[in-house]
């Protein structure tokens, strides 16, 4: 597992310096809102700070246990993540994105990770609030709204 990970670093890193090299002479921010570069600058550089923590752990572990197949647990819990990704995809245009993305990380959090139902709310309130202050109140980005306006 060691090696595997330190291939899937090093190949983030590449590719995260590509994209950040690539897009350098594009402009960061235009007159009124983010410019061509903006989200290719914050993939690149999130990118290259996981590649390099993933590297550095990698580096550092000296465990030699070899990668395993999820168990039949694990492909129901796959198989749930990726209908309710699904379902979110199918609701958005009834419901709206943040209504969506509200029930989308309920179902996660509470159905899935088996997490607390106050610390799933807070984090659901955080996440959603989050993406609504950046996309919708920053950036001003009409994401899909549903009967209840949001």
């Amino acid at each position: 597992m060691r090696s595997t990970n330190i291939i899937a670093a090093l190949v983030l890193l590449v590719l995260s310096a590509v994209v950040l090299l690539g897009t350098w002479q594009l402009p960061y921010w235009a007159d009124f809102a983010p410019g061509s570069s903006f989200a290719a600058f914050w993939v690149g550089v999130i990118g290259v700070v996981l590649g390099l923590g993933l590297l550095v752990t990698s580096v550092m572990e000296d465990s030699t246990e070899p990668h395993s197949f999820p168990g039949r647990s694990g492909l129901l819990r796959i198989g749930a993540l990726t209908g309710g990704l699904w379902l979110m995809v199918l609701l958005i245009p009834s419901l709206g994105f943040v209504t969506a993305s509200v029930l989308f990380c309920l179902f996660l959090l509470l159905g899935i990770e088996r997490r607390p139902v106050m610390a799933s709310l807070f984090t659901t309130v955080i996440v959603v609030g989050l993406v609504y202050g950046v996309f919708i109140a920053w950036l001003g980005i009409a994401l899909p709204t549903g009967p209840l306006g949001i």
